[in-house]
């Protein structure tokens, strides 16, 4: 994940009063650079990136130095050597719990972290373009349809890949209890979309 806070380190033991090395990106400058990586940054385009990592003791905040554990995560810090003109140089400065041993790891960690961009636009398309927010489910009328959309994508899976032990041991109770039992394959399409309806739902409160 992205470095968000500057946080307390422990000091090196060689370092002088007042040394200002008590801050997670001060020990994380003083690290050399340990290699160069080639990322592509568009279909045309390639660049080069600095690459080091130290592991860092870092401590709680102050307020909490009594309650939690100094930890000693990894940092890693890729910065571009030569970016080209009119764009911010790409200066990324990461934090993992994973052990970082070597230059191919470290790598490897930005490859992870530069994935974040596709999960951001599969979370722009979901939100924008298919709207989840609208559906809300609220009323027995929506919880219907939206089990009913599950079991007509997955209508041979088994109930229990969807359903509790306890849903589907309702369900059949209230299938039971009809004159004329609907449930005749076991399903997940034959429990949502022949037991289930609104009229066998728990209405719930408008908002």
């Amino acid at each position: 994940m992205r470095v968000q806070t500057n946080r307390l380190a422990e000091q090196p033991a060689d370092a002088a009063p007042h040394d200002p090395a008590h801050r997670v990106v001060a020990q994380l400058a003083a690290a050399p650079w340990a290699g160069r990586h080639r990322i592509t940054v568009d279909q045309d385009e390639t660049t080069w990136l600095q690459v080091k990592f130290a592991a860092i003791n870092t401590l709680p905040p102050v307020g909490k130095q009594k309650r939690y554990s100094p930890q000693a995560p990894t940092y890693i810090h890729a910065l571009e050597e030569n970016p080209p003109p009119g764009r911010e140089p790409i200066d990324w400065k990461l934090v993992t719990n994973l052990p970082v041993e070597d230059l191919s790891v470290a790598v490897e960690k930005l490859g992870w972290h530069a994935l974040r961009w596709k999960a951001e636009v599969f979370h722009k398309v979901m939100k924008s373009g298919c709207r989840p927010e609208e559906a809300r489910l609220e009323t027995a009328e929506r919880l219907a349809k939206f089990p009913n959309l599950i079991g007509a994508r997955q209508p041979d899976a088994a109930p229990d890949s969807v359903l509790t032990f306890a849903e589907i041991t309702a369900l059949d109770r209230i299938d039971a209890s009809r004159t004329r039992r609907r449930l005749q394959r076991p399903t997940l399409a034959a429990y949502l979309l022949r037991t289930i309806s609104p009229a066998t739902m728990i209405r719930l409160p408008a908002t």
